[in-house]
């Protein structure tokens, strides 16, 4: 598929398909004139009036108005943007990236114009980026295990840029490789969890490994025994499945440079152990890994880049189970830190298993650690699926996830590190126990994970609403979002001064 950007205004004439985005107003009846391309014959402009006005099309974020020309030889869509630019309009423009592909493959399109006009309001370059990496994004589909499926999907042949400003080809080829980080991501989330188990994950990482300048570790259960990683231990007692914790790890650099820790909650199925979950709520428990996910997506991208700065993920791999062997609620652990945890409830188990992996990341030197999670359905509650929650006691930190968020079109929301709540985590057998109360269970799984930190800079990413898309209707298929990989690469990125 090539793409191209074309700064002249020469119309697209040969193309299946032509897409021209308008914003809100912009195509109402009696601005029809001026608002369409020059290029459109009198009869062509009449015509598409018609059909303005038959569909009331007013350029509404998702409104969709189509007309086949010359015996549908070509066909043109306008596509709603919502309310005139200013700073949404990367997110407008990621909606017609998506939308993009859906008409493509509607059609069969083998060409594609888009035609873009800002109205004279200025357009940045990540808008072009946002455009194509959402684009690219939309090829998604997962058929691994459908029978008579067609493994190839379709693609169009070439696809032309008018009105944004042009990408390099190697621009174009970063924004591809972090879209197909994030189809790793993706696919390891929609896996069946007899297929996706911790040895799975085990095989993924040492794989990656062989193909890029990636260091792989493995630790099975003999050595997190050594290490007095009990927390994880107990969370992978009650399964068949062996319990592991895997590094990947960049490069060591010469020169002294910060060490980035990214830790992945790994439990590829979670039962919720004998705190046992409803059958309606274990459906789609094996999306439980999606920390894992992102962080292993995060690292194949990271792998092809030579930044400034070491990174190091940490991914805890478990399945959450029942059998004679399964931690009880009121049994005490001790965790890989010396702390510990009296567990009153199986079903919180994925801080247990990222306290101790924190723990190994800051005892080996990370200068900052970014812990991802689906870990809560108390920050759902909160957030939302739409929304992931950030927190972390360091605002220079924050800002610059926050920021890596919105070049990503990614949600967070910043919630409160409330130290209010600490007296909730008090145990009166131990150091500390797993769980609050029924209030604030974001809040209080978060200062959980942070008493595990010392010295490192540190933020903790709830991403249980975003991570996995339940109804299918938005911009990629029923299943695994890949949420929060290109987050945390251009996290690394911007922590790495590019």
């Amino acid at each position: 598929m090539k793409v191209t950007f074309h700064g002249d205004r020469i119309a697209p004439h040969g193309f299946t398909l032509v897409i021209i985005p308008r914003f809100e107003g912009e195509a109402s009846v009696g601005r029809i004139n001026p608002v369409f391309p020059s290029w459109l014959s009198k009869p062509h402009r009449d015509a598409l009036k018609r059909r303005v006005e038959s569909t009331d099309f007013a350029g509404k974020a998702g409104q969709r108005c189509a007309l086949d020309l010359d015996n549908g030889s070509q066909r043109i869509v306008l596509l709603g943007l919502g309310k005139a630019p200013g700073d949404a309009i990367a997110s407008a423009l990621r909606r017609v990236g998506a939308a993009v592909w859906k008409e493509c493959a509607d059609l069969q399109a083998k060409s594609v114009a888009i035609w873009f006009d800002s109205g004279g309001a200025p357009v940045a370059k990540s808008e072009s980026s946002a455009l194509i990496e959402e684009f690219f994004g939309a090829r998604y589909r997962f058929t691994r295990y459908q029978s008579g499926k067609q493994k190839g999907l379709f693609e169009p042949q070439k696809i032309a840029i008018w009105g944004l400003p042009s990408l390099s080809a190697k621009e174009l080829s970063t924004l591809q490789s972090l879209q197909d980080a994030v189809f790793i991501a993706r696919d390891l989330v929609n896996m069946p969890p007899n297929d996706c188990h911790p040895s799975y994950l085990v095989d993924v990482c040492r794989n990656l490994a062989r193909r890029t300048s990636l260091s792989c570790r493995v630790l099975d259960g003999k050595k997190l025994e050594r290490l007095g990683a009990d927390a994880l231990l107990a969370v992978g007692k009650g399964s068949e499945q062996p319990p592991f914790l895997i590094t990947l790890s960049t490069p060591k650099s010469a020169r002294k440079v910060p060490i980035v820790a990214l830790v992945g909650k790994g439990v590829t199925f979670d039962s919720g152990g004998l705190s046992i979950k409803t059958a309606a709520s274990m459906m789609e428990m094996k999306a439980d890994m999606s920390g894992a996910a992102a962080v292993i997506g995060a690292m194949k991208a990271l792998a092809e880049k030579k930044l400034a700065i070491e990174v190091r993920a940490y991914l805890p791999a478990v399945e959450n189970m029942i059998n004679g062997s399964a931690t009880r609620p009121g049994d005490v652990v001790k965790t890989l830190s010396g702390k510990t945890v009296e567990i009153l409830n199986t079903d919180a188990e994925g801080r247990l298993i990222l306290c101790d992996a924190i723990a190994l990341a800051e005892r080996e030197g990370a200068d900052i650690i970014i812990d991802v999670a689906t870990l809560t359905g108390a920050c759902v509650v909160a957030l939302g699926t739409k929304y992931a929650g950030l927190f972390s006691d360091d605002d220079g930190l924050s800002q610059t996830i926050l920021a890596a968020a919105r070049d990503s079109g990614e949600l967070f929301w910043r919630l409160p590190l409330a130290m209010e709540y600490n007296d909730l985590l008090k145990s009166p057998i131990a150091d500390m126990k797993n769980i609050g109360n029924q209030w604030g269970g974001a809040i209080t799984a978060a200062l959980f994970l942070k008493r595990f930190v010392k010295k490192a800079r540190w933020a903790h990413l709830d991403i249980a609403g975003p991570a996995f898309d339940e109804s299918g209707g938005g911009t990629i298929p029923k299943g695994g979002a890949g949420f929060c990989v290109k987050t945390l690469v251009r996290t690394v990125e911007a922590l790495a001064g590019r």
